[in-house]
C-alpha cells in the first residue's frame, strides 16, 4: 500500500508529506482546491511524463517521494532483484526530482534508474481511475478478462512467433525471386553467349604468342635465313679447325687435346642451334591460321572477358552454372518454405482457438461475478455482456485471435452496446467500480486510486457506491477523491485538501480530519458554503449509517 507521499515544490505545493491509512481512504475539497495537483504528483513518482509546468512558480528544483510497504510475495520485490536495485524488506521507495527545464532524475530506493523501468514498475503499485477509464478500449478489456481468468497465453505466443518467422521467411524468399527471374534470364544468355565460343583455359596467351608470329612472319623467316647460312659457315670452319688440331696432336697432344674437345663441343652446340632454327622456321611457314583468323578470335574473347567482367572465361562459366542450377532449384525451396508457413499458421490457430474457448468459460465468470455487483450498486435491470469477435489474418497478434469488448444493456427493452456508447456517466461510474470490485480479486495492485467515480451520481446511489468502496477496500488499499458526501462518509481515513493564501502567495495542503473535523467537511459537502444544523444531522446520520455498515457474505470481496 501507499504509505506516504512527500510533496516539495510541485504548482501549488510548497512542502507537503501525507501519511496513508490502509483500508478507504477519501480525500475532499473544494474545487480547485489542488486534489488534481496530488494525482499528478503522485504519478510523477511512479514515472509519468516530467513537464516544467509541475514546477512551483519562483522555484528552480520539485521532487516528490512515495513510499510503499508490500506483501513479502508481491511480484515487485523479484523484479528490484533482477535489476539489481537494493532493498529492505516490506518497503520501497520511488523519488523523483524535476528541474525547471522539465529534466528530471528517478530513484527507487536512492539507486538512479530510467523513466521507463520507473514506470513499469510504478504500474504494479497504483491503479488510477477516473470516469474516462482504460476498460473503455478494447484491448485493454482483454487483458481484464485475462488476468481475471490467470488465462496463459505462452503457447499462443510462441506459435504466433514461429508462424510471423515463417511468413517473414517466405516473403523475404519471394520478394528475391522476382530478382532471381530477372537474374536467371541473364545467366541464361550468358552462359550461351559464353559456350558458343567455347573458351579454353589459357588460350588468349597462346593466341597472343601465334599472331605476333604470324604477324612479323617475313622478318623472322630472312633472320633465320641469315643466321642459317653464317651458322653453316661457322660449322666449316670448325671442322676444318678440328683437322687441322688432328694433325697436329701428336706433337703437343697434352696440349692439343683440350682444344680439339672444345672444337667439338662447339660442333654440337651450333648444330643443335641449327636444329632449332630449322624447327622454328618449319612452324612459321606451317602456321595454318591467318592473321585475321587470329584478330577475329582474340576480340570475341576479349569482349565476353570485358562484359563479364572476368579474367577467366572458363571459370566464370563454371560459375554461372553453378547459380543457374542453385535458381533452378529454389522452386523446390519455395514450396518447402509455403509448407512450413502452412504449418505454423494451422499450429498457431489450433493453439489460439484453445486460447479463445478458455477465454469464453472465464467471460461467463466475469459475466456472473459483475452481475452479482450490479444491484448493490442500483443497477439491478442491467445486463454486462462480453462479446467476441474473431480477428481477420492480419489483425492475429501474441494475444491470439479475439477481439473482446465489453457491452452493457442498461434496461430491459433497450438495445445493448459498448460501454463507452451506452451507459451514462453514472452508470458508466458505476459499472466500472463493479468490474473493479470484481477484477481486484485477479490484481497484484495493492493500491487502486478512484477519481471522482461517482460523476453523474448522487443520493442512494453514491451510497451504494461507498458501500462497495468500503467493501473492496477490505482487501485494497482504496485512495477515493470525491465530490459525494455519501461516498465520504464510508471513508476509513479522511483527508480534506484546502488551499490557503499567505503574503499574495497560494498554497495547496492536506489535512487529515478527526471524528468532529469529518463531520464538519461531510457537512460542508451537503450544505455548500453556509453549513447548517440541517446538514450537521444529516452528516451525522450518514456517517452512522457508513460505521454501522458491513458487508454481508455476498458482498466481501474474497
Amino acid at each position: 500500500m501507499l504509505q506516504t507521499l512527500s510533496i516539495r515544490n510541485i504548482i501549488l505545493i510548497d512542502d507537503l508529506h501525507i501519511d496513508f491509512a490502509a483500508g478507504l481512504c477519501v480525500l475532499t475539497g473544494e474545487t480547485g482546491a489542488g486534489k488534481s495537483i496530488l494525482l499528478d504528483a503522485l504519478g510523477l513518482a511512479l514515472g509519468e511524463r516530467a513537464e516544467a509546468r509541475l514546477l512551483k512558480s519562483g522555484t528552480t528544483k520539485a521532487a516528490v517521494t512515495a513510499t510503499f510497504s508490500l506483501s513479502p510475495l508481491h511480484a515487485l520485490w523479484q523484479q528490484l532483484e533482477d535489476q539489481g536495485i537494493p532493498y529492505a524488506p516490506g518497503e520501497v521507495i520511488f523519488r523523483r526530482i524535476l528541474d525547471s527545464e522539465g529534466k528530471s532524475k528517478c530513484f527507487i530506493n536512492d539507486q538512479v534508474v530510467s523513466q521507463a523501468l520507473m514506470r513499469r514498475l510504478g504500474q504494479d503499485l497504483v491503479e488510477i481511475h477516473g470516469q474516462f477509464d482504460k476498460l473503455f478500449h478494447h484491448k485493454s478489456q482483454l487483458i481484464a478478462l485475462d488476468t481475471y481468468e490467470k488465462i496463459e497465453k505462452s503457447l499462443v505466443r510462441e506459435a504466433f512467433k514461429k508462424y510471423k518467422e515463417a511468413n517473414q521467411v517466405l516473403q523475404t524468399f519471394q520478394e528475391n525471386s522476382e530478382k532471381s527471374f530477372e537474374r536467371q534470364v541473364f545467366l541464361r544468355f550468358a552462359i550461351e553467349e559464353i559456350e558458343k565460343i567455347k573458351p579454353q583455359r589459357g588460350e588468349e596467351a597462346i593466341l597472343e604468342a601465334e599472331r605476333s608470329l604470324i604477324a612479323h612472319r617475313a622478318k623472322i623467316a630472312d633472320t633465320l635465313l641469315g643466321v642459317d647460312q653464317n651458322l653453316a659457315t661457322i660449322v666449316t670452319s670448325l671442322s676444318q679447325s678440328h683437322k687441322a688440331l688432328d694433325r697436329i696432336q701428336e706433337l703437343l697432344p697434352e696440349k692439343i687435346k683440350p682444344l680439339i674437345e672444345a672444337t667439338d663441343r662447339a660442333i654440337v652446340e651450333v648444330q643443335e642451334v641449327l636444329e632449332g632454327m630449322n624447327s622454328l622456321k618449319t612452324e612459321v611457314e606451317g602456321t595454318p591460321r591467318t592473321l585475321e583468323t587470329l584478330e577475329n578470335r582474340l576480340h570475341a574473347l576479349n569482349s565476353l572477358t570485358r562484359k563479364y567482367q572476368t579474367e577467366n572465361l572458363v571459370s566464370c562459366l563454371a560459375e554461372f552454372k553453378n547459380e543457374f542450377t542453385d535458381l533452378e532449384q529454389g522452386e523446390n525451396h519455395f514450396e518447402s518454405l509455403k509448407a512450413t508457413v502452412f504449418a505454423a499458421k494451422n499450429e498457431y490457430i489450433e493453439r489460439a482457438r484453445v486460447l479463445s474457448e478458455k477465454r469464453k468459460q472465464g467471460a461467463l465468470k466475469l459475466q456472473e461475478a459483475v452481475a452479482i455487483e450490479l444491484p448493490p450498486l442500483k443497477l439491478e435491470h442491467a445486463k454486462f455482456r462480453i462479446h467476441f469477435e474473431e480477428l481477420i489474418e492480419d489483425a492475429w497478434s501474441v494475444s491470439g485471435m479475439d477481439r473482446v469488448e465489453f457491452y452493457i444493456q442498461t434496461n430491459p427493452g433497450t438495445p445493448e452496446g459498448s460501454l463507452s456508447t451506452i451507459a451514462s456517466g453514472g452508470e458508466l461510474s458505476r459499472l466500472m467500480l463493479a468490474l473493479k470490485v470484481v477484477l481486484v480479486k485477479s490484481s497484484t495492485v495493492p493500491t487502486l486510486i478512484f477519481d471522482e467515480i461517482e460523476s453523474g451520481t448522487g443520493g442512494a446511489v453514491a451510497a451504494a457506491m461507498g458501500e462497495r468502496l468500503k467493501a473492496l477496500a477490505q482487501n485494497i488499499q482504496i485512495l477515493a477523491i470525491t465530490h459525494s458526501p455519501q461516498i465520504a462518509s464510508y471513508g476509513t481515513q479522511h483527508l480534506v485538501v484546502v488551499k490557503a493564501v499567505k503574503n499574495e502567495e497560494t498554497t495547496t495542503h492536506v489535512i487529515p480530519l478527526q471524528n468532529e473535523e469529518k463531520h464538519e467537511e461531510i457537512a460542508r459537502m451537503l450544505a455548500g458554503e453556509t453549513i447548517t444544523e440541517e446538514a450537521r444531522a444529516a452528516a451525522k446520520r450518514l456517517i452512522g449509517n457508513s460505521d454501522g455498515y458491513e458487508p454481508n457474505s455476498s458482498q466481501k470481496i474474497i
